[in-house]
């Protein structure tokens, strides 16, 4: 008999699916194990009892963290281990090109009063909501949970800075928690692979903390995915403008006279350049 669920974890070539509460331990179809796209967490998937024979159409897919059918990317950072902003506006970017709500959290917020303040000024003008949290005190878990019921989210960002102890917090779990090296304010990998917690109405993805990200986007594609460059794009002398090279430019000259984040930018001319590089080589091969 045929059965519609979705994925909630992927070990391997072993998966769980959640069809209408039953948790079921599947494998799937040798053609799905070897399909490049493969089978994500946040799949919904066709069963022929214990075999996953079909994934069904997706919204959106995406590759690092790998889940799909995202609704809401939720963004962890913490004062430590210090926040890595080409990796946040790869996170950004990557959730504006698959039509995914951002949400900013900065956990850990005992160790700093501004870093909130920071990001809203570094990332005003994206339709993004931002939550403050201490899993210690509790301290925003309440006001992230109400904006998460009803979504598939996924908690993505830096090792260490606290998305299982989120989890924890929220769900009243006691997952195995990252410590933070003293030497190097790193932090040491717990989560190995991706799992949906459910409880109240909230889908949560927990993902692997990572230390390098791409960009899934093309290089035309790449100034559409920073709203406050689309808007004005227009305005640039050259139609489709990469903001990088042209004379009279519209978003180089509002990043000179201080209505762009000037890091921003050179953040975003750091990625041109990676996915420059990356196209090329694909070319050579």
């Amino acid at each position: 008999m045929n059965r519609i669920g979705q994925v909630y974890k992927a070990s391997s070539d072993k998966y769980i699916v959640n069809c209408e509460g039953e948790m079921i331990k599947c494998t799937a179809r040798g053609v799905l194990k070897i399909k490049g796209d493969g089978i994500s967490v946040g799949d919904i998937v066709k069963l022929n009892g214990s075999a996953i024979e079909e994934v069904l159409p997706r919204k959106n897919k995406f590759i690092r963290p790998n889940v799909s059918n995202i609704d809401a990317i939720v963004i962890v950072i913490a004062p430590e281990p210090k926040p890595d902003l080409l990796m946040i506006d790869k996170l950004v970017l990557n959730a504006v090109k698959e039509s995914a709500s951002i949400i900013f959290v900065v956990n850990k917020s005992d160790l700093s009063d501004n870093l909130i303040d920071e990001l809203k000024q570094e990332y005003a003008m994206l339709n993004a909501c931002f939550v403050q949290t201490n899993t210690i005190n509790k301290e925003g878990v309440d006001t992230l949970k109400e904006i998460l019921k009803g979504k598939l989210s996924v908690l993505a960002g830096q090792s260490a800075v606290g998305k299982t102890s989120l989890v924890n917090a929220m769900f009243g779990l006691t997952l195995q928690t990252g410590e933070l090296s003293e030497k190097i304010l790193r932090g040491k990998h717990t989560t190995t692979r991706s799992e949906i917690f459910e409880k109240e109405q909230i889908k949560l993805v927990d993902s692997p903390g990572f230390a390098v990200l791409d960009a899934q986007v093309d290089l035309d594609e790449l100034g559409d995915c920073y709203p406050e460059y689309s808007n004005v794009a227009s305005e640039c002398r050259f139609r489709g403008c990469s903001h990088v090279n042209e004379p009279d430019c519209a978003v180089k000259q509002k990043v000179e006279n201080g209505e762009f984040s000037k890091n921003r930018y050179l953040r975003y001319v750091e990625i041109y350049n990676e996915i420059a590089k990356r196209r090329k080589s694909y070319e050579k091969n």
